[in-house]
């Protein structure tokens, strides 16, 4: 039997819905701040549309990335190192370096 897995923020790296409405309703407040005049309803529809369309784009958005637990190597710089998930090299030790 599959278990899910635990959200945690290695395991899930995207940023929530509730950033995305938060960041939404951040920048409509910044707009009203620069002297755009939101009525209310123009401001609630605002943020009931970006509620809607806010978990697609964290959906879509999730295909894309790789959480941090499961990175088995990186390139930091010229070198690429062990990420979290390796499971024989210590996350951050050197594996190889990169000649460009």
């Amino acid at each position: 039997m599959n278990s899910p897995r635990a959200v945690t923020p290695t395991r899930e790296p995207v940023l929530t819905t509730a950033g995305v409405t938060a960041a939404a309703a951040a920048v409509v407040a910044l707009v009203v701040a620069f002297g755009v005049d939101l009525t209310p309803a123009q401001t609630e529809a605002i943020l009931g549309v970006v509620a809607v369309i806010a978990p697609l784009v964290v959906i879509i958005a999730r295909r894309w990335v790789t959480p941090s637990a499961d990175v088995v190597e990186q390139r930091t710089g010229g070198e690429v190192v062990a990420g979290a998930g390796h499971d024989t090299i210590p996350e951050g030790e050197v594996i190889r370096v990169v000649h460009d």
